[in-house]
Formats: structure tokens, C-alpha cells, sequence
């Protein structure tokens, strides 16, 4: 009896030391994966604002190849990063994925894939001017 105890508890503990290890490997993962994710957030908060700017640029000028954007208008360009997010809010990303640009402009909202080169939609926009902008009372 006192041996079959011995082999049980010698089991235990072997079963012990395996889930301790697995633990210890599954947090090493998870370490990694967050160094990663610092890295990549490190990375996009000290981007350089010169080449974000070109970066627009090219977007803007494959766009315009793809459809009429009048040369005196300057887009605002912004990369999704998060779309599952803007999906739960807006079906207008519903064919959007993470890299895809969002141009707007005074009139449209257009979603593009720099990846495919194609433009996945397109919405009108109006633009309202921030209060006391513009108005006749000034």
C-alpha cells in the first residue's frame, strides 16, 4: 500500500511539474507577443511626420489615377489600424481591413486598398463648418 501511495504521489508531482512548465511556456509567449505589440505602438507614436506626409501623398496621387479629386483639394488620409472597431460602428467598413486608407475630402469619404490599388466605397460627405467659422455674423 505504502508503495502504491509512493507511486501516486511521484506521479502528482510529475503531473505538477509538467503544468507548472506549460504555465511557464505559455507566459513566455504572451511576454513576447506584448514586447511585440510595444514595439509596434513605439514605433507608430514616434513615426516620422515627414514621411506619414508622403506616405498621404502617394495614397492621394494613386487615387487620383483612379478617380477625379480636383488638384486644389488636399484630402485628409488616415489608415485604418482597428477596423473591427469602426465596423461595429459603421457599416461603410464592412469590405474594409486593417492598412486600408480612409480619404476624405469636402464632398466624399472614400475607403481605399493601397494592397489592391482598388477603391472599396464611397459616400458623400458634407463638411459643417466649426461654429463661428465662416458665418455672416463675424
Amino acid at each position: 500500500m505504502a508503495k502504491r501511495r509512493g507511486v501516486l504521489v511521484t506521479f502528482i508531482v510529475l503531473g505538477l511539474i509538467g503544468l507548472v512548465a506549460a504555465v511557464e511556456l505559455k507566459r513566455q509567449a504572451i511576454s513576447a507577443q506584448l514586447e511585440d505589440i510595444t514595439e509596434h505602438l513605439q514605433e507608430m507614436k514616434f513615426d516620422d511626420p515627414t514621411k506619414n506626409q508622403e506616405t498621404a501623398d502617394i495614397i492621394v496621387k494613386e487615387l487620383r489615377n483612379l478617380m477625379d479629386i480636383p488638384e486644389d483639394i488636399e484630402p485628409t488620409v488616415a489608415t485604418i489600424v482597428d477596423v473591427e472597431i469602426l465596423k461595429e460602428k459603421n457599416p461603410f467598413y464592412a469590405k474594409a481591413e486593417n492598412g486600408d486608407h480612409l480619404i476624405v475630402t469636402p464632398t466624399r469619404a472614400i475607403l481605399y486598398s493601397s494592397k489592391t490599388k482598388k477603391i472599396i466605397d464611397v459616400v458623400p460627405v458634407q463638411l459643417e463648418p466649426v461654429a463661428g467659422e465662416g458665418s455672416a455674423e463675424e
